[in-house]
């Protein structure tokens, strides 16, 4: 079992980690899950080529947008 601090230090790593991913190209790596991407990377289409409802749609969005502010924060932070 980790104690706090290890917990901690292991969300920070991940934190640190996560900031150097592109947002444009966090989901193209998940080529297993998705087929089609429009123009700022964001899926349309899953991988077995059927279009994403737009409820899914706007979850990936909100994710795409928080990795964006997380990926800027390495310059200006």
């Amino acid at each position: 079992m980790l104690s706090n601090v290890e917990e901690r230090n292991a969300v920070l790593i991940e934190k640190m980690q996560r900031m150097y991913i592109v947002p444009e190209n966090m989901y193209r790596n998940k080529s297993d899950l998705y087929s089609q991407f429009d123009a700022n990377g964001l899926p349309t289409h899953d991988a077995a080529g059927k279009e994403i409802s737009k409820s899914t749609a706007k979850k990936l969005q909100k994710e795409l947008e928080k990795q964006k502010k997380l990926y800027d924060a390495r310059y200006f932070n």
